[in-house]
């Protein structure tokens, strides 16, 4: 299931991915948002206040 990832960065701004997951890499110090086993972002780890996920129903 899809869901909206709004993203809250240290420096005040914010940015939103469409995606089926998010997992959190310490190799990479990432958050890598996936869809269909493809990566769709990256959020540096070090840049990232939040990450909160927004359910996105059948009207979108």
């Amino acid at each position: 299931m899809m869901a909206r990832y709004e993203i809250n960065y240290l420096d005040g701004t914010t940015d939103t991915v469409t995606a089926e997951g998010v997992e959190y890499d310490t190799e990479a110090g990432d958050y890598t948002f996936f869809t269909q086993g493809q990566v769709v972002a990256l959020a540096p780890v070090t840049n990232v206040r939040s990450v909160i996920r927004h359910e996105v129903g059948a009207n979108g």
